[in-house]
């Protein structure tokens, strides 16, 4: 059982760290040093918040991809199984297909 707050924390979250070591060009450092400066943080909360940033952007582009191929493929599967009996739960899938897609429409807008 957790004795302190930072321990409490650290039972709902995994606060380890690891080293990531990467060689970059001499203007790359430079603007990391400059941009890091400008904001009044460190190099490393500067790098590690960027980065972040940039694999959580990657990571959300990648989903809204995948769930769009999702709701085309329910379309298409929807409008080619004409001849099947009425299926509620087809319908109910291909609406919040177009929910979901609505709400992601709008969001990138």
């Amino acid at each position: 059982m957790p004795t302190s707050k930072s321990e409490h924390s650290a039972s709902h979250q995994d606060v380890r760290t690891v080293r990531v070591d990467a060689r970059v060009p001499l203007h790359i450092k430079n603007n990391l040093v400059m941009a890091a400066a400008l904001s009044g943080r460190t190099q490393t909360d500067f790098l590690i918040t960027a980065v972040n940033e940039a694999a959580q952007k990657v990571i959300a582009e990648h989903n809204v991809i995948t769930l769009c191929l999702e709701d085309q493929q329910a379309l298409a599967q929807a409008l080619m199984d004409e001849h099947a009996p009425p299926d509620e739960g087809r319908w109910d899938r291909l609406r919040k297909a177009m929910r979901r897609h609505s709400k992601e429409a709008d969001s990138r807008s």
